[in-house]
């Protein structure tokens, strides 16, 4: 029995498919490419929450009894602690096929100056519309899109449909605007007749612009990301510990209940700010294929 099926028999019940909730997270795993049905990926958040606040709870305790004892106090703490961990833990499983989706968005996003100037290059050599969309879908060195032109070839090339079609199709699944607006643009162009060559160059010009406007305005916020981790992150924890040990001398505060938060703070806030910071510098980065 997989974990999808545990889940499933287990909070299988509280999942209901009409809420809004969870129609929009079945949008969001067609979009994303999760071939799980929503009931069980919906089984899945509440499993993987529910297991969360029981795993943090019992680490908070053993930690608790090893520090400060067992207190009233470091109760009601753990407590909040743990639900909060497992909100986190539970939104962030929900909320993963719509990370997925806004990484491949970027992705289409930050390769879209050099794949309309391969296709523009591709229809000055007199490559037919579908024809072009077979040499994108071999372009491995940008397999996002690659892998939109691969769908696109196949239900052309093997299941027989018309490019049409096939672009219409693609545009409701496309997961970027950007790459929505650029196939709509071929499709109008195939559909009226006109100059396909001369929509992909000026596409590509603008492309090409955008491209080099978005690694400026990376390097700036690179830089405001990291004067911000220096200044508000590390010294900040290195400030609250020595205010907190401060606190804890003049003010009554038992020792046990101050070395907990300095454990919580250095070994599970900071790596976890840290992995978020990176996290958001990767997502950002205009070299994110």
């Amino acid at each position: 029995m997989n974990i999808y099926s545990r889940a499933t028999n287990l909070f299988g019940k509280y999942v209901n498919v009409e809420s809004k909730i969870f129609r929009k997270l079945k949008d969001n795993l067609k979009k994303a490419k999760i071939k799980t049905p929503v009931e069980a990926y919906g089984s899945l958040v509440l499993f993987v929450t529910v297991s969360a606040v029981i795993v943090s709870l019992l680490f908070l305790f053993f930690l608790s009894l090893l520090t400060v004892g067992i207190n009233l106090s470091a109760i009601v703490m753990n407590i909040v602690v743990a639900i909060f961990v497992g909100v986190i833990c539970g939104a962030f499983t929900y909320y993963y096929p719509s990370f997925i989706i806004s990484e491949k968005k970027g992705k289409i996003e930050n390769s879209l100056a050099f794949v309309s100037i391969y296709m523009s290059t591709l229809t000055k050599s007199g490559f037919q519309p579908q024809n072009i969309f077979k040499m994108l879908s071999k372009f491995n060195d940008y397999p996002a899109a690659a892998s939109e032109a691969r769908k696109i070839n196949h239900e052309v090339n093997k299941l027989g449909m018309d490019l049409r079609t096939s672009l219409e199709k693609a545009i409701a699944r496309s997961p970027s605007p950007d790459w929505t607006e650029f196939l709509s643009g071929i499709k109008n162009s195939i559909e009226t007749g006109g100059n396909l060559d001369k929509y992909l160059e000026e596409k590509s010009k603008g492309y090409t612009k955008g491209y080099k406007r978005k690694l400026e305005s990376f390097g700036k916020t690179l830089t405001l990301l990291m004067n911000l981790y220096i200044t508000v992150i590390i010294v900040g924890t290195i400030f609250f510990i020595i205010v907190s040990s401060l606190m804890g001398a003049v003010g009554g505060i038992p020792v046990g209940t101050i070395k907990l938060f300095h454990y919580i703070t250095v070994f599970g806030g900071l790596p976890l700010v840290t992995a978020i910071l990176i996290t958001l510098v990767k997502s950002a980065s205009p070299w994110s294929e």
